[in-house]
């Protein structure tokens, strides 16, 4: 009996120890900053700030062909003249696609957190059917009054119900993560666009 009460402690233990040790935190981040948020090193925002950067050099660009197109123009160098204007043309279709590429890689980078917010609020629900269906089964063994089978029941329903728990801690862990994440980002593009 007792060596029974200390498996289960330890196996409820053991799991609350790995599931704890699995849930993202923000915590780690530095208020108010993007620093040390997990999203840093993934491929899509690595792909932002290398389009962040070519913005502000396609930025860069036009305003020193614009410079040169109007010290061309009041030399009255036509070809040189032309050129610039070839170049400013040049430099806003780069920075035009480069936007766009911004885009494109923000919403990759949502939609791959949605799937992955999806998914922990799928185990969620699947831990709370777990527990109403062991919940049921202690109910059903308290009426029929197997008092066998209702320690092992009311051990598996306090497993159970601390999984559910843990499982809803990393789902909202992780819907705030990435919000607070979108945030900063938004706020960089917003410097930048």
């Amino acid at each position: 009996m007792e060596k029974m009460k200390l498996k289960n402690l330890f196996m409820i233990g053991t799991m609350v120890a790995g599931l704890l040790a699995t849930t993202p935190s923000f915590a780690a981040n530095d208020e108010g900053s993007i620093q040390g948020n997990r999203f840093l090193h993934r491929k899509e925002y690595k792909d932002m700030k290398a389009s962040m950067s070519r913005i502000e050099n396609d930025r860069d660009r036009i305003a020193f062909h614009k410079a040169a197109f109007k010290t061309n123009k009041e030399a009255g160098l036509v070809i040189e003249s032309h050129m610039s204007k070839k170049e400013i043309r040049k430099a806003k279709a780069d920075l035009k696609r480069d936007k766009k590429y911004l885009r494109i890689d923000r919403r990759d980078l949502e939609a791959d957190q949605n799937v992955a917010i999806h998914q922990a609020n799928l185990e969620r629900r699947q831990a709370k059917k777990e527990l109403c269906a062991a919940k049921k089964e202690l109910r059903k063994d308290e009426r029929q009054g197997n008092t066998a089978d209702l320690k092992g029941d009311r051990a598996l329903v306090e497993k159970l119900t601390l999984k559910k728990e843990l499982k809803t801690q990393k789902a909202e862990a992780l819907k705030d993560d990435v919000y607070a994440f979108f945030v900063y980002l938004d706020e960089e593009i917003d410097e930048v666009v």
